[in-house]
């Protein structure tokens, strides 16, 4: 049997994984994590099921699980298959982001480090995934190898199902992550250019203070369009007000033109990209600077 033949998930805990990564989207804008089990069947192939999430902290770039919850849930799984051979997976979301190893996913997955092999999982809301097999050892040498191959997945159509349980669930055991924040202009938090802040002039201020509002708005926009709320005509002549706005009070940015688009180009456009690659700028240092601390105002870091 092919590695690509192994590994095989049921429909009902697919859509679980897409209901928690969803719900987690809908109610914060935030990633999500769990863990689910891989248990060896009797035709040789391997059953990845048990979907839960854990007590953890989130951003919309970045997912934490606690450690006392992750011993738990692997001593529970581990007492009821008694199978020396079984493993478990880790997963998480990528929400609108594409399916990626990030810096922060290949150190997690640097984590669960073993005698033998781990698993990994990532998925998005538009049901694209990787699922990672990392060899640790071969025949009992320290041979590395990390392996990206097919999860099957045994399903009939759709049906994503959030139910009442899960969401208090989430309610009980996702929180936001928090930073410290220092004193002085509102929403800025501690970062490698904090020393420069109190030198910084009133106008880049108030752009900064623009870029945030903007991005806010642009999201604000995007989400509506994708859920119909606003329509084709209507989006465009909000993103020209926006655009004008920028070029009236000559901020260092400006709204892309969207107009080359059709309806449906426009929604496909809009579901892979963030709201403030809707920007574009006319100095790339300034831009990695507001971008930098935005991501930071967020508590995470882009792509993580």
């Amino acid at each position: 049997m092919e590695l690509k033949d192994i590994f095989f998930i049921e429909e009902k805990d697919w859509y679980t994984l897409q209901a928690w990564a969803k719900l987690a989207y809908d109610k914060d804008k935030n990633e999500i994590s769990g863990l689910m089990t891989a248990v060896p069947q009797k035709d040789g192939r391997i059953k990845v099921g048990d979907v839960e999430i854990l007590k953890q902290e989130n951003t919309g770039t970045n997912t934490d699980l606690d450690g006392d919850a992750v011993a738990e849930y692997t001593m529970k799984y581990a007492m009821k298959y008694n199978n020396p051979s079984m493993k478990f997976v880790w997963w998480h979301s990528h929400h609108t982001m594409g399916a990626f190893w990030s810096g922060t996913d290949t150190n997690e997955i640097e984590a669960w480090k073993n005698t033998s092999y781990s698993l990994a999982l990532v998925i998005n809301l538009k049901e694209e995934y990787l699922f990672r097999v990392s060899f640790w050892r071969v025949n009992g040498l320290p041979v590395e190898q990390h392996i990206d191959t097919t999860l099957t997945i045994e399903r009939k159509e759709p049906k994503i199902n959030i139910t009442k349980e899960m969401k208090a669930q989430y309610k009980e055991l996702c929180s936001n992550k928090t930073t410290q924040v220092f004193g002085g202009y509102k929403g800025y938090q501690q970062s490698i250019w904090q020393n420069n802040m109190i030198q910084k002039q009133e106008t880049e201020l108030e752009h900064e203070e623009a870029y945030y509002k903007t991005v806010d708005s642009l999201t604000k926009l995007q989400e509506e369009y994708l859920d119909g709320t606003c329509k084709y005509n209507q989006f465009n002549k909000e993103i020209k007000k926006l655009d004008e706005d920028c070029e009236k009070s000559k901020y260092p940015f400006k709204i892309k033109s969207m107009k080359r688009f059709n309806k449906l180009e426009l929604q496909q456009y809009l579901m892979s990209v963030f709201p403030a690659e809707l920007l574009e700028w006319q100095d790339n240092i300034q831009k990695d600077i507001y971008e930098t601390a935005d991501w930071q105002r967020e508590g995470g870091w882009y792509g993580v």
